[in-house]
This record gives structure tokens, C-alpha cells and sequence, in this order.
């Protein structure tokens, strides 16, 4: 159980938010699954809703911009910089391709999306007013960051440059690193098996929830989907779903505060 109270080091996910074709569907959805309250900005802002757990921010909601739509919901992944415009530079020269310049959300902060070189999108936060989220590893809170590539190896390479972090390699015959400044764990790296099917490069993002069944219920419940099983882990049991617009996320539980 963690709260922050001031932005994140370098290199340190930092913020999460949806894109969703339906933010008040997805609001509504989310509330249910992990109790989310919601600070929806005004039009300048595009609608952006910040998710709160009490008075502690976790995550972003966010609909189409005026004039747009979007073709599938999906959940971005922030990662920490005071350096905005160095940063993604670096990432370019280590091979990443930028989809979204760097952009001023005054007085929040600045944003950039890129890809990295196999293909899966990021972005870097650079927090003034907003520090990203203020709580982490507790029921409702994001918990864990996986990155699920096709080349685990060059994606290792690319994010321990970039972020400053060292990797291990999970013993074991499954391709999965582990990103950590220091001891501090960071996210995780893992290989695509071909035998999964289909699968896009991305970074999926897992919450925090006191009970998985309860959790994979609510979801079902509530026009959402189970990928798979509820499965036993070394660190709580954990489950893959969809939410009701097709965003992809995973639950894992965690101690409640």
C-alpha cells in the first residue's frame, strides 16, 4: 500500500488512463469494479476525468476528442520524466517512433506518446499540478505493468536504456524480465507465444483488488469479460479481462488498507 504525495523519480510509472469510445459507460463500469469516484474536467479539458479512491487519484478516463472517435478502448501506461523533450529524443535515437509530440496540459503538466521498437505505445509524463497517481498496490489502485511484445529481448534492451533501469531474467523457461531501479521493481517484460494467437503488442496495466472472484463477478456482471482463468500466483491471485468496451486489464489481489 502506497501513497504518493509528490510527482515520481525518472523512469518510474507514474499514471494510467483509458481511452474509450463511452467515457460515461466506462466510468460507470469502473465505479463498479473498484469503487472509483470520479473529477470530470470541463470541455477545455475534453471531458478528462480523474478516478479517485477517496481523495488519492489512481487512474485517467478519457473520451474522444470533439470531432473524433476512437476505434477501440484501450489503457496507457506514463512513465515519469522531468525532462520531457530530452527524454523523447532518447527514445527516438534508441528506436522508438513518436506518435504524439510533447504537449502542454497546463497547468498539470506535459505529455508525449511514442511506440517503442516492437511496436507497443507509451507515454512520458512530465507532472507540474499533477503528479500522477497517488495510490498504488492497495484494492482499486494500479498494482503491477506488464509489457507483452514479440521480441522481449529488444524491448529489454530499449527500456533499460531509456529508464536508466537494470533487468532480470526470470529463472524458469518462460521469457520474462523484470525492470528495477535498484531493488525497486519497476514492470515487466514478457516474450508473446505464438500458441496465444493474434496478439498486439502492448503495455497492460494490473489493479488491485481485495478479492478476484468478487472482482471477475463485478466485471461479468457489469458487460465485461473474463480472458481465461482466476489463477493462483506467487503474488496473489490473479485474472485477465476485458471491460465492457474491450479494454484489456488484470486484477491481482492485494491487501486492502
Amino acid at each position: 500500500m502506497t501513497t504518493h504525495t509528490h510527482a515520481k523519480p525518472n523512469g518510474t510509472p507514474t499514471w494510467l488512463d483509458l481511452s474509450t469510445p463511452d467515457p460515461d459507460a466506462a466510468r460507470a463500469f469502473y465505479h463498479a469494479v473498484f469503487g472509483w469516484e470520479y473529477d470530470i474536467s470541463g470541455p477545455e479539458y475534453g471531458g478528462y476525468a480523474i478516478a479517485r479512491l477517496g481523495q488519492r487519484s489512481a487512474a485517467g478516463v478519457a473520451g474522444p476528442m470533439p470531432g473524433t472517435t476512437l476505434a477501440k478502448a484501450e489503457w496507457g501506461l506514463f512513465f515519469a520524466t522531468d525532462r520531457i523533450d530530452a527524454d523523447v529524443n532518447h527514445a527516438v535515437a534508441l528506436g522508438a517512433t513518436v506518435l504524439h509530440p510533447t504537449m502542454s496540459v497546463s497547468p498539470f503538466g506535459s505529455m508525449a506518446t511514442c511506440t517503442d521498437p516492437t511496436g507497443a505505445a507509451f507515454s512520458f509524463w512530465q507532472a507540474d499540478q499533477h503528479i500522477g497517481s497517488q495510490v498504488n498496490d492497495e484494492p482499486g489502485a494500479a498494482a503491477w505493468y506488464e509489457l507483452y511484445t514479440p521480441d522481449a529481448q529488444q524491448a529489454c534492451t530499449f527500456y533499460t536504456a531509456l529508464l536508466g533501469a537494470a533487468a532480470d531474467l526470470m529463472p524458469g523457461g518462460m521469457e520474462y524480465y523484470t525492470l528495477k531501479h535498484g531493488e525497486h521493481m519497476l514492470a515487466g517484460i514478457m516474450q508473446i507465444d505464438p500458441a496465444w494467437g493474434p496478439m498486439q503488442p502492448a503495455w497492460v496495466a494490473y489493479f488491485g483488488v481485495a478479492d478476484a472472484d468478487t472482482a471477475v463477478s463485478t466485471v461479468i456482471a457489469h458487460g465485461g469479460a473474463i480472458m481465461g482463468t482466476i489463477d493462483d500466483s506467487p503474488f496473489g491471485r490473479i485474472a485477465a479481462l476485458r471491460d465492457s468496451q474491450g479494454a484489456v486489464f488484470k486484477i491481482v489481489e492485494v491487501a486492502a488498507s
